[in-house]
């Protein structure tokens, strides 16, 4: 288990159905049905893609990998999707690591296992067109998901994400959550009163979904355990986060 899972499971990520993890689910699904064209996912950071790809990964058992730093290159690329499948190697060579990449996942063909590929743009360019290979050659459902500026930088300096856009099946990009998204979310940390709605949906709306999860995790903190959150609650922790009340007008008008 990646250790991006194991820190949801451990309560680190609060996943919550939102529109987004919607959107995401019904992406990894035509995906899956068609696995001959990838999936792209892209928003801005913190709009709660990578908590819904961990989440959806699990039931679905789908295999899941963030590029990190030492995943960047071909060769840690082809390792970490590996590894992503349950399987360890001690090959050093890219032509056995692409091997092995390949026939792991063309094990799971038949199940129609899907692969995601989350941080997308962080991969290095040789390595982005590795993947686009060992997806065509495996014949693999492949969910793509990445910072959106970051990957419209890459498609400017390289052809591979232009290729990989001809080829796609479906994309999607997140936005910022909508009022009912906010509205779910404050229900799930247990938000009472017309007022700490509105300011949780006038917030949220302006910032992003983990920015409307930290404030709440910190207002949580601040209530007492019989209570719910309210207004007073949000007003506090938005001061601790930012500490500034001319920013404020974030929350309320």
């Amino acid at each position: 288990m990646s250790e991006a899972l194991k820190e949801e499971e451990a309560g680190a990520f609060r996943f919550v159905d939102i529109s987004a993890s919607r959107e995401i689910r019904k992406a990894m699904d035509i995906a899956k049905e068609i696995s001959k064209y990838p999936v792209l996912i892209s928003s801005k950071p913190g709009m709660g893609k990578s908590t819904a790809l961990r989440h959806h990964a699990r039931k679905l058992n789908a295999y899941y990998c963030e590029v990190g730093h030492a995943d960047k290159t071909v060769k840690g690329m082809l390792k970490m999707i590996i590894e992503a499948t349950g399987f360890a190697t001690s090959y050093r060579f890219v032509k056995d690591l692409s091997d092995t990449a390949v026939a792991r996942l063309y094990e799971g063909y038949s199940s129609r296992r899907i692969l995601i590929v989350d941080e997308v743009q962080n991969l290095d360019l040789s390595a982005f067109r590795e993947l686009l290979r060992i997806h065509e050659e495996a014949d693999c459902a492949l969910v793509l998901s990445g910072n959106d500026k970051r990957l419209a930088r890459t498609r400017i300096h390289d052809s591979a994400s232009d290729q990989i856009v001809s080829r796609l099946g479906f994309r999607i990009e997140l936005g910022v959550p909508l009022e009912e998204d906010c509205r779910d979310i404050a229900v799930d940390y247990n938000v009472e009163g017309a007022e700490a709605y509105q300011a949780l949906a006038r917030f949220g709306g302006q910032t992003s979904v983990r920015d409307l999860a930290r404030l709440l995790v910190f207002a949580e903190k601040l209530k007492s355990q019989s209570s719910g959150i309210n207004l007073h609650h949000l007003k506090a922790a938005f001061l601790t986060i930012y500490g500034s009340k001319r920013d404020l007008k974030l929350l309320v008008g």
